[in-house]
Formats: C-alpha cells, sequence, structure tokens
C-alpha cells in the first residue's frame, strides 16, 4: 500500500496537516490524528504570507506506512519514502520530517545480506546526489549529507562529508574528483577540502590523482599540486590551454599547442595556440567553429610557420601557411552556401611533420577546395563557385574565380496547344545554360600550336602568389551559353526516336590574331582585346529499343532461368566544317617561306573554345548488355523462395563511322563490364579499346639500355582484311576490389545491410540523430572535428583491398604496364581494442607505399591511440593516452616523434 500526501505548514508550535490519500485504502489513516474541521477550515481560507514559513505545498508518500506524531511534531515515513517540496525532490527508504527543527532526515537501511538499500537520492533543479544520508532544513536551505557521489556535467564528485550552504555551494571532506561514472572510478584526484560552485567550478586545497589497482585500493602518482581548480560550465568558458613539450632532433625541445580558447558566445569558438621551438622555428594556430542550429556549421583555421632549415649554404628559413574552411549549410529555403577549402604552401607538409596529427594531409599531393552559392528561382537556377586545385609536388595550382552558372529549366512551349500529349511537338522542348568563369594558373604555357616560331616563348611555372601579376595577366576569361532542343517519337511501337539540336556560343574579352613574320620565319601571335563571339552548332537523331530474353533451364535444381535485357542504339550527327576561315572561327595562315598554310583557331586556350572542326556526319552504334539468373534460396521458407543474381550489371561496346572523313572513318572501339560478386564484397571493372587499323613499322632501332626506338605510321587499312582479327588491343584496364566485414557473410536483410553500411556516414552528417552512437556532446563534437579518430568498435574486422592494372600498347612500340595495389582494414583483438592498418604495394618499383598501423583502445573513461609509420619517407610513431570527458584533457600523456629524431 502506497500512501500519498499533502500539507501546508502554517506555524511550527501548531501544525495543522491534511493528508490526502490518492488511490489507497481510507480506513488505513488513523483518525485520531486527524482534526476535520481544521481541514475544512484550512481549504477556505488561505493563510497570511507574513505568518507561514513555507511558501510552497510540500508531497510526500511512501509505499509501507506513514506515522503521524502530533505531539513531537513528527513524521515518519518507511518504504520508498518520497517528499516533494518547489525544486526539491527526496527519494529514500526511510524519512523523517520534524517541524520542530524545520528539518528532513533520510537514511538507507541494509537488509539481510548487508547490502544497503534505498540510498537517499535528492535533487534539486538539474543537480543530483547519490548519499548515505542527508539532513536538510528547509528554513535555511542548508544540508548535511554523508557518503555524497554527484554528477556535475561530465565529471562525478564523491565525498564522506558534505555541507550544503544556501547558495547550493558543496563543501565536502575527503573528496574524490573524476569523469568515471562508476561507483569504484578507475581514477581520481583526491583532496582532503574541496569546495562546489554548481554549474561553475570546483576548486579544491591540496591534491593528488590516483589510480585503481583494485577494489578500494589505489595508486599514488607523482602529480601532486598545493590547490586546483576544475570548471564545471554549463555552456562553454574561456580559458588558457597548457602547451605539450618534447624535443626534437630537428628543431630541438619544443613547446606545442600552449594559448587561449575564447568561448565568444553559444555560436562562435576562438582557438589560439602556438608553438616555439629551441632551434628557432615557431609556428601559430588560429581556429574557430561555428553552428547555428537548423542553419548551417562549420570551422575555420589557419595556420603559419617559420621553420629553420639546413642546406649546403647553411641555415635558411621556410615560411609556410595552411588554410582549411568547411562551412555545410542545412538549406530550409530556396538558397544554399557551402565550402570546403583546403590550401597552402607548397612546402607546408614537407616542412611541418604531419603525420600523426593529420595523415591523409601527410600523404596527399593534390588537395582541392570549392565554395559555392545558389540560389533557386520558380523557372530558373543560379550557382556562384570558386574553385582551386592545388598540386604540392609539381608546385602547380589553378584557380577559377568566379564561375557563374544559370541554368533555365526545360520548357515545352506547345505542351498547352496541342492536344494529343504524346506527340513530337506535345514533347518539343529546350533549356538555356550560360557558363562564365575566369580561370588563373601558375603552370607553364608552351607551343600549343605546333607552329615554326613565336613571339611569346614558353613560360615556366610561377610562384602563385609572389608573381601575382603575372598570374594575372596570362588569366582566361569567358563564357558559354548553350541551348540544347529536343524531342521524341515512337517508331513501329518499339523504337524510340528522340531528334536534337544544340546551339553553342562562346563570349570572350579577346581574341587572337596571326600573322606571318618573313623576317623571323615564323608566326606572330597578336591579341586584340575587345569583346569576340563564335556559334557553332550541330544535330542528329540516336534511336533505341529494349530487347528482353528468358531462358529457362528445367534441368538444374537451384538455377530457374537466365533473363538477359540489351539495349541497342543507333545514332546519327551532323556537324558543319566551322575550321573554315569564312566561319569566323578559324584563320589560314602561311608557316613557312615555301607558303604553307594551316589554320589555327582566334579561340586557342581561352577559358572556352568553341565546339568547332572539320565536317563530320557521324554514325555512332552502341549495345549494352544487362545479364541476371533467377536462383532458388533453399533456406528461405516463404512464398516466394527466390532470388536474383546479377552476372553483369554492365557489358556494353560502342563505336562511330565518320561518312564526312577522308580516311581512318571508324572510330576505336571499345567496351566496358561491370560485375560484382559476395553481396557485392568483390567488384570487377574492366574497360578497353581496341584499334581498328594496321600499322605500318619503318624502323626500328635498340637503344644502349635495351629500349627500342620506333618509327611508324598508321595505314588506313582495316586489321581484319589483313588477317588480324578485330584489331589491337590499345588499352586495358582492369580493376579487381574486395570489401570484407562479418556482415558480408550474415544473411541479412538489404534494410540491415543499408543500415550497416551508412552508420559512420550518419554519424559525420552531424545532425542530432548522432546522439544515438553515445557519448556527450563534447565527445561527439571533438569526433567530428577529428574524424581520423573514429572507431567503430562494433565491427569486429573489415579488409579492403584494390588491385588496378592497365596495358598501353601503341602500334609496335613495347607495351607499357602499370600496377597498384592498395590495402586497408580493422581487428578487434578484444571488444575494447582495435587494430587498423593501411598501405600499398607497388608492384613496378616492388616496394611498399606509405604504411600506418594503429591501436585504439577503450579504457572506459581514458582512450588509449597509438599509431607507427614504420619505414618510408614519413617514418614517425605517437602515442596519446588521455581522458574521454573533455574536462580533464590537460591531465593527457603524449609523445610524438619522427624516427629520425632518434639518430
Amino acid at each position: 500500500m502506497t500512501i500519498y500526501c499533502i500539507f501546508h505548514y502554517l506555524n511550527a508550535q501548531n501544525p495543522i496537516l491534511t493528508p490526502k490519500q490518492v488511490g489507497g485504502d481510507e480506513e488505513s489513516t488513523d483518525e485520531s490524528l486527524i482534526n476535520t474541521d481544521s481541514i475544512k477550515n484550512t481549504e477556505k481560507s488561505k493563510p497570511d504570507p507574513e505568518d507561514s514559513e513555507i511558501e510552497t505545498t510540500i508531497n510526500y508518500s511512501a509505499s509501507d506506512s506513514i506515522f503521524f506524531d502530533v505531539t513531537e511534531s513528527i513524521i515518519n515515513m518507511y518504504g520508498d519514502s518520497y517528499v516533494d517540496y518547489g525544486d526539491i525532490q527526496l527519494e529514500a527508504e526511510r524519512t523523517t520530517v520534524n517541524w520542530e527543527t524545520k528539518t528532513i532526515n533520510s537514511v538507507y537501511l541494509k537488509d539481510s545480506t548487508g547490502r544497503k538499500i534505498g540510498k537517499p537520492i535528492y535533487k534539486e533543479r538539474d543537480d543530483v546526489f547519490e548519499t548515505d544520508e542527508i539532513l536538510y532544513n528547509f528554513d535555511t536551505k542548508r544540508a548535511v549529507i554523508k557518503g555524497v557521489i554527484t554528477e556535475q556535467g561530465e565529471a562525478f564528485i564523491h565525498g564522506e562529508d558534505v555541507k550544503k550552504n544556501e547558495n547550493d555551494e558543496l563543501f565536502i571532506r575527503r573528496a574524490r574528483y573524476t569523469t568515471c561514472n562508476l561507483e569504484d572510478p578507475h581514477f581520481f584526484i583526491e583532496s582532503d577540502h574541496v569546495k562546489l560552485i554548481p554549474g561553475n567550478k570546483v576548486i579544491s586545497g591540496p591534491f593528488v590523482l590516483k589510480f585503481r589497482s583494485s577494489e578500494k585500493k589505489s595508486i599514488f602518482t607523482p602529480l601532486m599540486l598545493p590547490f586546483g581548480m576544475f570548471p564545471q560550465p554549463k555552456s562553454k568558458v574561456s580559458g588558457i590551454l597548457f602547451p605539450t613539450y618534447g624535443e626534437e632532433r630537428r628543431r630541438g625541445f619544443f613547446l606545442r599547442n600552449g594559448g587561449y580558447y575564447w568561448a565568444v558566445n553559444e555560436y562562435v569558438d576562438l582557438k589560439a595556440t602556438a608553438d616555439i621551438y629551441s632551434l628557432g622555428g615557431l609556428s601559430f594556430q588560429v581556429a574557430s567553429n561555428y553552428k547555428k542550429r537548423y542553419a548551417y556549421s562549420g570551422s575555420l583555421s589557419y595556420s603559419y610557420s617559420e621553420n629553420i632549415t639546413d642546406d649546403v649554404e647553411g641555415n635558411s628559413k621556410a615560411t609556410d601557411i595552411w588554410l582549411r574552411w568547411a562551412h555545410t549549410p542545412q538549406s530550409r529555403g530556396t538558397s544554399s552556401f557551402s565550402a570546403s577549402v583546403s590550401a597552402g604552401s607548397s612546402s607546408f607538409n614537407q616542412n611541418n611533420n604531419l603525420v600523426n596529427t593529420d595523415f591523409q594531409q601527410s600523404i596527399n599531393s593534390r588537395f582541392t577546395s570549392n565554395i559555392s552559392y545558389s540560389k533557386r528561382f520558380g523557372w530558373s537556377s543560379l550557382s556562384l563557385n570558386a574553385r582551386q586545385n592545388q598540386n604540392i609536388s609539381t608546385k602547380i595550382m589553378n584557380l577559377t574565380f568566379p564561375e557563374m552558372t544559370w541554368n533555365v529549366n526545360r520548357i515545352n512551349p506547345f505542351k498547352k496547344i496541342v492536344k494529343n500529349s504524346k506527340s513530337p511537338l506535345a514533347k518539343l522542348n529546350f533549356s538555356y545554360n550560360f557558363v562564365g568563369k575566369a580561370d588563373l594558373s601558375n603552370s607553364p604555357q608552351s607551343n600549343s600550336l605546333n607552329a615554326t616560331n613565336f613571339n611569346e616563348q614558353a613560360l615556366d611555372t610561377l610562384s602563385f602568389f609572389k608573381e601575382l601579376d603575372r598570374v594575372f595577366a596570362r588569366s582566361k576569361i569567358g563564357g558559354r551559353h548553350t541551348i540544347p532542343i529536343s524531342t521524341s517519337l515512337t517508331l513501329l511501337k518499339y523504337f524510340t526516336l528522340s531528334p536534337t539540336f544544340n546551339y553553342n556560343e562562346v563570349w570572350a574579352p579577346q581574341q587572337l590574331n596571326y600573322s606571318y613574320d618573313a623576317e623571323n620565319e615564323g608566326i606572330r601571335i597578336d591579341t586584340l582585346k575587345g569583346f569576340s563571339r563564335a556559334g557553332t552548332w550541330r544535330s542528329g537523331a540516336s534511336m533505341n529499343t529494349i530487347i528482353y530474353g528468358t531462358y529457362f533451364l528445367r534441368k538444374l535444381k537451384r538455377i530457374e532461368a537466365i533473363r538477359h535485357v540489351i539495349t541497342p542504339s543507333v545514332s546519327f550527327s551532323y556537324n558543319p566544317d566551322f575550321r573554315d576561315p569564312s566561319k569566323g572561327i578559324y584563320k589560314e595562315v602561311q608557316i613557312n617561306p615555301e607558303g604553307q598554310t594551316q589554320t589555327y583557331s582566334k579561340f586557342n586556350g581561352f577559358a572556352y573554345e568553341p565546339s568547332a572542326g572539320s565536317e563530320s556526319k557521324s554514325i555512332g552504334f552502341s549495345v549494352q548488355n544487362n545479364i541476371e539468373m533467377k536462383v532458388l534460396n533453399l533456406k528461405d521458407t516463404s512464398d516466394n523462395p527466390t532470388k536474383k543474381i546479377k552476372i553483369f550489371d554492365n557489358l556494353s561496346a560502342s563505336t562511330s563511322y565518320n561518312l564526312a572523313a577522308d580516311s581512318f572513318q571508324l572510330s576505336d572501339i571499345s567496351f566496358r563490364a561491370r560485375t560484382s560478386f559476395l553481396k557485392r564484397a568483390i567488384g570487377v571493372n574492366f574497360s578497353g579499346t581496341v584499334d581498328p587499323y594496321v600499322y605500318k613499322l619503318n624502323s626500328l632501332t635498340i637503344n644502349e639500355d635495351g629500349s627500342k626506338s620506333v618509327l611508324q605510321e598508321q595505314v588506313n587499312k582495316f586489321k581484319w582484311d589483313d588477317g588480324g582479327g578485330l584489331g589491337q588491343l590499345k588499352r586495358f584496364t582492369t580493376n579487381i576490389s574486395l570489401n570484407l566485414n562479418p556482415s558480408t557473410f550474415k544473411k541479412e536483410s538489404n534494410t540491415e545491410q543499408q543500415e550497416n553500411t551508412t552508420r559512420k556516414d550518419e554519424f559525420f552528417s552531424g545532425g542530432d540523430d548522432m546522439r544515438e552512437f553515445g557519448g556527450t556532446d563534447d565527445e561527439r563534437s571533438h569526433i567530428l572535428n577529428n574524424p581520423n579518430e573514429y572507431v567503430d568498435f562494433d565491427l569486429p574486422w573489415s579488409f579492403s583491398a584494390s588491385y588496378n592494372i592497365s596495358r598501353t600498347k601503341d602500334g609496335f612500340r613495347d607495351p607499357v604496364i602499370n600496377q597498384t595495389l592498395t590495402f586497408s582494414g580493422s581487428v578487434s583483438l578484444t571488444s575494447k581494442t582495435q587494430v587498423q592498418y593501411n598501405s600499398g604495394y607497388d608492384i613496378e618499383n616492388k616496394e611498399f607505399t606509405t604504411t600506418r598501423i594503429s591501436l585504439s583502445r577503450d579504457l572506459h573513461c581514458w582512450s588509449l591511440n597509438f599509431n607507427v609509420v614504420p619505414f618510408g619517407r614519413y617514418q614517425s610513431f605517437g602515442l596519446t593516452i588521455r581522458p574521454r570527458s573533455s574536462l580533464l584533457q590537460e591531465l593527457k600523456i603524449e609523445r610524438r616523434k619522427n624516427f629520425r629524431d632518434f639518430f
């Protein structure tokens, strides 16, 4: 039986009690303790606030019994007692309310085995205290607590004797501060005197860090300080970041990552850190994270470093920068802005050892960036982009800024006029596209026109920022308009005919003018400033159909049928001869004293060049195949115990024949195939081209190194006419990929398989659903900002490998073969320990590529990460042991070294 009561305390000397039973037995109340008239009077009149010592209603209940002692003004509650007073809630096995002393006392009891049952749990707003005993004065709002355990944010505080004042501040004797949520924590900071200001900080006297060795035993550590202060904010707070120290052979002793963290507001933060080295190097980093819920989130960082390097002439200083910016929108309207930027000095990776902090950046040589803004209108869309492509090996950077694209939605002008919606006129449609851009590049320029002489020589690679004026002088600016027109109609019920017409127009702020320079016996090229344009068009039509075929295998038990889908297509395209100088795009120019001429485009090398060429009347042929078989699944007992297995996802071939060409009318024959096995764990892709024409060998020379020098020419004669089959295999590429994990061999539904495949992707989407992965907000935020540290301990093992081989042969020249092998994976040694690896093997050079092995260990309230690059250019190792909670990040043990530092 549970008894619930509500009472108002009006005067401590003459208490008036008003018990109320909800769902209980009314006869169980002792009527001799209740004054019925007083109850009625209390309900009708309101107490005078000045005489009342309790300003709110007290609700209480007990599962066993409640004893009212009116004479002593004491209430005793037995069995799962509960008291609710304003913001305060108290649960315990036994609770006593004393009106004389204005106190509430709660204790636990012991069962027959000596186990504590019903330990008092005190709740006040967001604060929760689990105690052995609590004495609370509801007049002074002070409390004395024995054996307390309270959670403050991400931390847990254990104390033997606690005093709580009216400001909710706690004064704890023999306290333990930890972020481990166990009753007997793995580690803790121990102090005899601690003051806790909820939601603000914990201040301690002399303290020592201890680790648990066995139950109720601990190990002292040398970490002892005369006082300590540990933040307990309910929101982000600013503070000093203490540096780590160590030594490098190349840069000497160092202090790293020291600085300041500024919590600007709930949307933005800023972290500024610096590194300093005894041999003269220094660096600083500025990073900021920002987020507006349901709108956008992002991060921005800038790194600057100065390193002293040794060379033949002595010491030299290398200055490097690196910028990163990631902005992710959560589109809820017609516009969107996003950014992904990673760019900086070409020597940044080389001069700054990043293999332990950012392994992917340390091994990459190519970096791309993109900033985009898009806006949707009712009938069109607009996008603005800035793109950057950087190769730190070749030091070549290409920057496109700005790039504007405007697309007009497809329009059917006669759809509402023609009654028959299936007629070609009703299906007639057109759209419009405009794209304009400015290209900047420091790449070398060469003689791409194959002329005898030029007035401007080839340019070497420029320094993009130091020679920015020359980079701008070589910029390419232009725009292109495209208007596609198409329709479709059905022929003979089974064939679809699709006529098309495309108009293209190129705009540029200049054009090239060519003239023959008799004195230098070469071509003079002048750039004529001013608006120029060139329009081209092409037309064509394609016809295709789909052929289905099913072959039933009656004699086989498991294979019921093989289904074959063939999609043949025939097309015709016409392109006028825009190389004719009369069209205004090309100019015929004398190239030598003998009077020979050649045509050159006035838009050669511009941002956009007209799609102009010689006259073309091309007939294209292609066929695409999809082959699958229907097999019986003996383990499936449903009404349809069959499943489909794809033999070929795609098996296709194509070629074309140019009726307008005077020779070599047939183009190369290309083919492609794709298939997979074992629930797509094994994927096979291959493609190639066949050259149908004959090559004639003019001369063959064997060089001193054993290589061949071949002088050959292609003859306008088909290989099959010469008894050589279909042709020469000019290029062949094969890719075999393998992706294995336990789910590969487990029988699971398509939905489960999809969920397992996208689990990590969903986490890194950063939405509210990421909470299902557990951990605190700070832990999830840390993983999102450091995705390389994500470890899925639920995956026992995984293995991925990819093998690529390509063979290229040109006539009588020796074939060129390239082979690459890459592999990666993970193995969980235990449920909390996982080893990850990634590597590759250069088959041609017979050596391993950059190899990395890492170990991750979940130590409950701590985590351990160890990674090593055992050989190669980036030899190094790194070890980090840190608390999982962000509150005690400064307790981490970190050791990073480049292997060269040992010598």
